[in-house]
């Protein structure tokens, strides 16, 4: 089972990825087909070459800067994709706990304190905390990646230091060798641009490292999903969330009992990714009864 919350980031993932791609695709393809006219007609001026442009007068430079400029504004939309996966995420979480609270109302909202907790300013902490999950369920070298991912954040983000951050520097020393090792096991083709052991990788942002990072954070959030069901359980999540909302939008009152079984059984496949066992069967027949 994967929660709508769970899809609706990895469609922002999906569409992220498709925009970078196209960009990289079209720039590269430019440059092969002007690479040679860049070279022989170097200072000409862009509104005088590309006349017919209508941004022509809004970017006039030599065609030799081109490249030069180019590189200014890969790197401002790389850092942005970047900076956007982090927000998309840190948006899964909080709504993750909206749909939680849906759930159970015992859960807390962020802004509610609590007791006899080691932290609660990280975002993640906040919804494992109100949901009564142990860091200690998962997987070490996921939580890992995330402190790595949000050091880097805060890096790309604050940039007000040659140096990387000692809290970063250490993540990179005690942990980089052991993370290059989980994600090339754990990534669709092992790692192409991301290096847990490199401190410049820190520093850096490139087509590989997004794409990297893209597929990090699909594995990362699916597993702090299957945490939250576990812990809501699914059962609970079917009665309280997924036959309400099923019986909201369908109007089955004049079928038989076999196509409403039908019917939910294709609802509950298109839009939570799972099959209808006969136990849930037994608490819809319930239900509509």
């Amino acid at each position: 089972m994967k929660t709508r919350e769970l899809r609706h980031f990895y469609q922002e993932l999906s569409e992220l990825n498709n925009s970078f791609t196209h960009y990289s695709f079209v720039w590269n393809q430019f440059s092969l087909d002007y690479l040679d006219m860049i070279n022989t007609k170097s200072e000409i001026l862009t509104k005088d070459f590309f006349n017919t442009n209508p941004y022509k007068n809004k970017h006039n430079i030599r065609l030799i800067d081109l490249d030069k400029e180019h590189a200014k504004t890969n790197n401002t939309l790389i850092q942005g994709i970047f900076l956007l996966i982090y927000s998309h995420y840190e948006s899964y979480l909080k709504s993750i706990l909206d749909f939680s609270q849906q759930i159970s109302e015992d859960i807390k909202s962020f802004e509610s304190k609590l007791e006899d907790v080691e932290s609660d300013s990280i975002l993640l902490d906040k919804v494992l905390n109100r949901l009564s999950i142990d860091k200690g369920d998962f997987i070490p070298e996921l939580l890992n990646t995330l402190d790595y991912m949000r050091l880097k954040r805060n890096r790309l983000t604050h940039k007000n230091s040659e140096n990387i951050s000692k809290t970063l520097n250490h993540k990179i020393k005690s942990d980089g060798e052991n993370l290059n090792k989980f994600w090339d096991a754990n990534l669709p083709s092992r790692r192409h641009g991301v290096d847990f052991t490199n401190k410049e990788n820190a520093n850096t942002l490139n087509f590989n490292i997004v794409v990297d990072t893209l597929n990090i954070f699909r594995k990362l959030t699916a597993d702090i999903d299957s945490k939250i069901i576990d812990k809501l359980t699914f059962e609970k999540i079917t009665v309280k969330y997924i036959i309400p909302e099923f019986l909201d939008k369908h109007y089955i009152k004049h079928l038989k009992l076999e196509k409403k079984i039908s019917k939910f059984k294709r609802y509950c496949e298109a839009e939570f990714s799972f099959k209808v066992s006969s136990n849930i069967i037994e608490i819809l027949k319930s239900s509509i009864a």
